[in-house]
């Protein structure tokens, strides 16, 4: 038996009571002109110390033990219990109810006093929880936090938090918190409180129907904590998950805004609610258009059509991010795109040449494998000013106006099936670095005639001997122009320039 339990412990101070008690009025008993009063109150000052200091039982016993020795030894005939004067017991009734008033008032103090301050230290707690939960902005980080932070907090050895359609969270010794306990209260929405185990959980509401579970061990932990707690973490967890979902919208709307405008062009939108328009005094156009697609449609199934389509448009989708230029809008069947806006680029005319080269190379190699059908595409080219800027308020759109676009679009219609025609600004730009046919001077739709060239591939001396891609040399070039590397390169074009050994064995350029 374990001798320093709280049963001994309560005999220890009864004894140690009654012994303070009968000594005292033993002592006193020694000064026979001590009047009663005196001793009434030293008497009672040790019992009200008692009922201050411990419980109950010590308090009351010394309140009777004190009755009696104050009978023996205060009351005529002096140590003797034949009192024979009835004042003399109304005396000793008065002292004794007086006695168990005062042990018993100071004693409900006492409980009082214990609860308002465990009361204040449990507001401590769940404020200390709360301040810890403030800084938590999504939902892992919250449950980490309530299963990390709680332990300490309350002074628990484990702590485990189920979160519905995921992995319980655990930290500490919390082999205590069963799975099945912790889905159970889940499902019972009520909070599960086993004093034997130590082990509490509570259902947290997590909104839209779902109830989570968060278990703590290792000590109890009062009905009304365990409620706050509960609530704590459902507030918290319902505003992270808003914010959460918030995020997840706000996300979607920039990357549909960005499906629509250029990333700085979008930028400016949301924080001066406008676009301003913006001169560009120098970007580079390309348009496609395909031959023959009048008369595929005549033929074609609408879905197929468009899932054809889809396909081509998705592949220059992708060309014109690898090669950083920015797509403007498809209209039917024809493409848009231009470099150097809204981030001005000097090596644009390049980039865009080489984007042409993989448009062309994608719709060749359909034409062989991949549908059957046998579309052709024209690409055309043109390099100069243009004004920038968002129009209108519903479904509104960036788009560019000038000369320039008109003039890219004569380039396009003005081409021939599968070739790439470039204009004689463009070609001034990129002669450097492409081999480039010279066509004379085409007429135009509007019957004017002006000097246009086709894009036949990359030089070959910037290809040389080398297997690399891209080419040094053609790096090399790129860099002393530019001041940077060529953001892609057509891998193809290697082997299209790659010089043909004729007749002495000396190279022909390609044309």
């Amino acid at each position: 038996m374990n001798l320093t339990g709280p049963w001994w412990t309560r005999i220890a101070r009864t004894v140690v009571a009654v012994g303070a008690v009968a000594l005292t009025l033993r002592v006193e008993s020694h000064f026979p002109h001590l009047r009663n009063t005196t001793v009434t109150y030293s008497v009672l000052l040790l019992i009200l110390f008692f009922a201050t200091r411990w419980d109950r039982m010590p308090a009351v016993t010394a309140s009777v033990v004190g009755a009696v020795m104050f009978l023996y030894y205060f009351e005529q005939p002096r140590r003797s219990f034949k009192v024979r004067d009835p004042e003399a017991f109304v005396a000793v009734i008065s002292f004794l109810i007086t006695a168990l008033v005062v042990s018993a008032t100071e004693l409900r103090a006492r409980q009082q006093t214990e609860i308002a301050l465990e009361r204040k230290r449990q507001t401590e707690q769940l404020n200390e929880l709360g301040e810890a939960m403030l800084v938590t902005d999504n939902l892992q980080a919250t449950v980490w936090i309530a299963t990390n932070r709680s332990m300490p907090i309350f002074g628990m050895t484990g702590s485990a938090f189920y979160v519905p359609g995921q992995m319980t969270y655990r930290g500490g010794e919390s082999a205590a918190i069963t799975e099945d306990l912790l889905l159970a209260t889940s499902k019972s929405k009520a909070v599960y409180d086993n004093g034997s185990s130590g082990v509490s959980i509570v259902p947290i509401d997590m909104g839209e129907d779902t109830t989570g579970a968060f278990g703590l061990c290792g000590s109890c932990l009062s009905r009304t904590v365990l409620n706050s707690i509960g609530n704590l973490l459902s507030v918290v967890l319902s505003r992270v998950l808003v914010s959460d979902k918030l995020v997840v919208q706000q996300r979607m709307s920039e990357s549909l805004l960005l499906n629509i405008l250029p990333g700085e062009v979008a930028d400016e939108l949301r924080t001066k609610g406008m676009v301003s328009p913006k001169y560009f005094e120098d970007v580079t156009i390309l348009f496609t258009d395909f031959v023959g697609f009048t008369v595929s449609t005549e033929s074609m199934a609408a879905e197929e059509l468009v899932a054809v389509l889809d396909d081509y448009f998705t592949a220059f989708d992708q060309i014109v991010t690898r090669y950083r230029l920015e797509k403007m809008k498809t209209i039917g069947d024809s493409y848009m795109c231009i470099s150097g806006l809204p981030v001005r680029n000097p090596a644009h005319p390049v980039d865009m040449v080489m984007a042409a080269f993989e448009m062309l190379r994608v719709v060749e190699e359909r034409a062989k494998s991949k549908h059957g059908i046998e579309w052709k595409i024209r690409i055309g080219i043109h390099t100069g000013p243009v004004v920038a800027g968002v129009v209108g308020i519903n479904k509104f759109a960036f788009d560019i106006w000038g000369d320039t676009v008109n003039f890219s679009s004569r380039m396009e219609s003005s081409g021939q099936a599968n070739r790439i025609n470039i204009s004689e600004r463009t070609y001034s730009r990129v002669k450097d670095f492409f081999d480039c046919s010279y066509r004379g001077k085409v007429l135009t739709k509007e019957k004017r005639e002006y000097d246009m060239y086709f894009a036949n591939g990359v030089l070959t001396k910037l290809i040389g001997d080398s297997s690399e891609t891209p080419p040094p040399a053609f790096v090399r070039r790129y860099h002393v122009y530019f001041q940077k590397a060529p953001p892609s390169f057509p891998e193809f074009l290697i082997e299209r320039a790659r010089p043909k050994l004729i007749g002495d064995g000396s190279p022909a350029e390609a044309s």
